[in-house]
């Protein structure tokens, strides 16, 4: 009897430590890119890119650090392994060296807009029109293929986005190109909409866009699970609701 109650006490310790331990830590590097990362003035983390991360971690029982760096650090981070995890990545042959793709890709859509002063949309009718303009882009984003290979274009780097809407109010540039989802948040958010529109052109192809591991995390032993756990809330629909859910929140929250 006391052999069966030593063995059965410790089942019960066994299985109620497996219960109760906490997720394990990952780090996850973030740089302000609104409304998919934000990062306030007293240091918290949010946005449409951490929801779907956490909802994608809490899968497997894991649980981001999340650390404010600007994007090229991240992206250094990840390179060297004092990162695990990031997300928002395009692929590209040279990151694909450094970095371990998840499948499938969490989101497939991305609009990419040129913003101008109002009056102006009909200025840019298509690519072919952005010969010739001062072009704003951001440090270290890249856009699509075209437009970032392109060595004919005049493209004018600003260390964030919100410097190429003052850029294009003071006349220093022509037009800035942003993903939508993002130029029409500063847009509103600054209260910019009554002097900046969009171009009539923008980019509507898709692009997938992807998670990424650090080969020399820990998690590049469970890249079987994180994609498995990736496919069913990309195939549930959990993804595309959590995307429109905080877009719905933000045009109501302002």
């Amino acid at each position: 009897m006391k052999q069966f109650l030593s063995v059965f006490f410790t089942l019960f310790l066994l299985i109620y430590s497996s219960t109760t331990s906490p997720a394990q830590e990952i780090i996850f590097p973030v740089n302000h890119f609104p409304p998919w990362k934000m990062v306030d003035t007293q240091d918290r983390i949010s946005g449409i890119n951490i929801d779907i991360a956490n909802l994608l971690l809490s899968q497997l029982g894991l649980k981001a650090k999340y650390i404010n760096r600007p994007w090229k650090r991240c992206m250094l981070m990840i390179e060297q392994g004092t990162a695990d995890i990031m997300n928002g990545l395009l692929k590209h042959p040279e990151r694909e060296k450094v970095m371990i793709f998840l499948e499938p890709p969490y989101k497939t859509k991305s609009t990419k807009a040129f913003y101008v002063l109002k009056g102006n949309a009909g200025k840019i009718k298509s690519y072919e029109d952005l010969r010739n303009l001062n072009i704003g882009v951001t440090l270290g984003t890249k856009f699509f293929p075209r437009f970032d290979n392109d060595k004919h274009l005049k493209k004018d780097i600003a260390s964030n986005a919100i410097t190429n809407f003052k850029k294009l109010l003071a006349g220093r540039i022509n037009t800035f190109i942003l993903t939508e989802t993002v130029g029409d948040y500063l847009l509103f958010k600054h209260g910019y909409q009554d002097r900046i529109e969009k171009a009539e052109y923008s980019y509507a192809q898709p692009i997938p866009v992807y998670f990424a591991v650090s080969p020399k995390s820990p998690l590049a032993e469970r890249i079987p699970e994180l994609n498995a756990a990736l496919k069913k809330i990309v195939e549930s629909g959990q993804v595309q609701k959590t995307i429109d859910n905080f877009m719905d929140n933000i045009q109501t929250s302002f």
